[in-house]
């Protein structure tokens, strides 16, 4: 969580630190480990457990979602954010901890100033000089971004030695992308508020209320955020609301721009008892959605799963800014 400095001189000042960030001798230095959050801590665990009324391996299974996820080298040792794992044991309670403390409101700023969106930026390979490396005179948000603690290692391609980053846990994901969604949309619906609600329609397959949610969503989207000057810009921000609306209800399994036998369904969605496939379009019709997601085979994949499965097809009016056609089969 702290961001590196550059070394300004040759032979004076403090110009012979040694960097120790991504060595593998210490990536377990500044965290807790797996196997010490349960040799050490099995008391706190067990009243947290009884407190959420569920087992001791479910109760692992919920810290693990919310505060684990660091990776610190190519060695990919899970670690845990110990202010937050402390914080959540101390006060019996799982929330939100180290999000809370500061509010990285520069970043975003850093983002909205270089054009730069967090869809090209998560869930891809990069060289580690590409997010280590950082100069303080150039204005690149993915190094801030990862020293700051809000992306870190995910993935390492030993053949590359390309490193795959995205976010930590769902407590670094749900704060941040919600601080960036609030001040890329600037939404008029309270943020955190329509999560809950697209969360339960789709933990009860409500179709027509989530229809309502994202259409009242989009439309509370002042037309001066969306008045892009041309069409590239036009379907940039298409694209990214998307991202962003579905990243801030992943809660679930989410797939975004999946990789299919013949083509990348735009999204999917999995919970305990439903599949929803998305296809959106952008001054078409939601019928062409649905051709789309029958020709490319998106839902084959999912003919022997017990769960039921939605296909939605959905049409986006770029003059009005929200839904104009949504049709399920």
């Amino acid at each position: 969580g702290v961001t590196k400095f550059s070394q300004v001189s040759v032979f004076s000042g403090f110009n012979q630190p040694s960097d120790i960030s991504m060595d593998e001798q210490y990536e377990t230095l500044c965290g807790i480990t797996q196997e010490e959050l349960e040799r050490y801590f099995a008391e706190p665990i067990k009243a947290l457990a009884t407190k959420y009324k569920v087992t001791e391996e479910g109760m692992l299974d919920m810290l693990k979602h919310r505060y684990d996820g660091y990776h610190f080298s190519g060695n990919l040792t899970d670690i845990y954010n110990p202010f937050s794992l402390l914080n959540a044991f101390a006060k019996k309670a799982l929330r939100d901890y180290w999000f809370s403390s500061g509010t990285p409101t520069y970043l975003v700023r850093l983002l909205n100033h270089t054009q730069e969106d967090l869809n090209g930026m998560t869930g891809k390979y990069y060289e580690d000089k590409e997010f280590v490396d950082y100069k303080a005179d150039v204005e690149k948000p993915l190094p801030m971004i990862y020293q700051s603690g809000y992306l870190t290692i995910k993935g390492y391609d030993s053949d590359f030695g390309t490193f795959l980053l995205d976010f930590p846990n769902n407590e670094v994901k749900s704060g941040f992308v919600s601080l960036v969604a609030s001040s890329y949309l600037q939404p008029q619906e309270n943020l955190g508020g329509w999560i809950r609600s697209v969360v339960v329609s789709m933990r009860q397959g409500d179709l027509e209320q989530l229809r309502k949610l994202f259409t009242s969503f989009l439309a509370s989207i002042p037309y001066s955020m969306r008045a892009k000057k041309d069409e590239a810009e036009k379907e940039r921000f298409f694209h990214y609301t998307l991202y962003l609306i579905f990243r801030l209800i992943s809660v679930y399994t989410v797939y975004t721009e999946k990789e299919q036998s013949q083509g990348r369904a735009d999204c999917i969605v999995e919970t305990d008892d439903y599949i929803y496939i998305f296809e959106f379009k952008r001054d078409g019709t939601a019928d062409e959605a649905l051709a789309q997601i029958e020709a490319k085979g998106y839902a084959r994949p999912y003919e022997a799963d017990p769960r039921t499965l939605y296909k939605i097809g959905v049409n986006f009016s770029s003059e009005t800014g929200t839904v104009e056609d949504w049709k399920t089969v």
